[in-house]
């Protein structure tokens, strides 16, 4: 149970048709090399790097690769012990203290659904209502990526093709990091969340093959519109601790890095659109950032 549940939250930290809007180059602004921007999705298959035009001979480019972590780091005994500690709930507020006999009945049908007949909330019931929700996320997203490996995971692969040619390997966040915007809010939030999450289970898998399909063809703006459709759970409290907050801290990082490397940034999508996300934010520093198309 524990190495499901690490293969998730590795998976999860920090989903192909040719189509250059993944990747995009980062000029101007006094820079004497471009870097590179590029959108992951954590469940996708790695053959997308291969996918992309332009994709290879940008990453051969970069003199350094950076994501949302290091995601080696995820491997290590330390960082899985935090992450395992970060999942699991305090003792009076685990799933059978703050679910209802109803809700825990309606979560076990979800969960066999998904993960058969031996599943059921009692199994979870130590975990935070915000893992078990990101359990359910992740299954609802394999309905798109059904042979997705979790040892295989794209934002991993990039930084192992980077380290292999030499190139320095560096990340936006810590584990604690993640952890803590994933799992940091309330118990009884996360309930409600996990709880809407449940209710609305048809819907949810839905969305999450309708992003999957945007982000094979390399739509952001379709992106952005489907994770700000009310169906998709994403609140807007959700989408500040998640996306928004998260991207002007990266910009702080990545202020300083340009200036001295070419740097190739792999990180999820969802992290690229809309008036808040890393190409606008460049772009309000500056920076000429445009798609690559070949």
């Amino acid at each position: 149970m524990k190495k499901l549940l690490l293969s998730i939250l590795v998976a999860s930290i920090g989903t192909f048709v040719s189509n250059a809007q993944l990747l995009w180059e980062v000029t101007g602004n006094g820079l004497s090399k471009p870097s590179y921007l590029f959108g992951t999705h954590h469940i996708a298959p790695v053959s997308v790097m291969d996918s992309v035009p332009g994709f290879a001979s940008a990453l051969a480019s970069a003199d350094k690769v950076y994501g949302e972590m290091v995601m080696s780091e995820a491997q290590t005994p330390q960082s899985q012990q935090v992450m395992l500690t970060y999942a699991m709930a305090p003792q009076d507020s685990t799933l059978t203290s703050v679910l209802s006999a109803a809700q825990l009945d309606s979560l076990d049908k979800v969960l066999k659904h998904y993960m058969g007949p031996m599943a059921s909330a009692s199994q979870m019931a130590t975990l935070k209502p915000g893992m078990v929700n990101m359990v359910l996320a992740l299954a609802q997203s394999q309905a798109a990526f059904p042979n997705f490996d979790p040892t295989k995971q794209l934002d991993g692969e990039i930084q192992k093709r980077g380290a292999a040619a030499g190139k320095e390997i560096g990340g936006f966040e810590t584990i604690e990091d993640q952890c803590k915007a994933m799992f940091g809010t309330s118990i009884l939030t996360q309930a409600d969340e996990l709880m809407d999450m449940v209710r609305n289970d048809e819907k949810a898998s839905g969305i999450a093959i309708k992003l999957a399909k945007a982000y094979l063809s390399g739509d952001l703006n379709a992106m952005l519109a489907i994770m700000e459709e009310p169906e998709s759970g994403n609140s807007g409290e959700w989408s500040e601790r998640m996306l928004n907050k998260r991207n002007a801290n990266w910009m702080r990082i990545i202020a300083g890095l340009l200036p001295t490397a070419s740097v190739f940034i792999a990180v999820g999508a969802g992290h690229l659109p809309g008036d808040k996300g890393l190409i606008s934010l460049l772009r309000k520093e500056g920076y000429t950032v445009k798609s690559v198309e070949k």
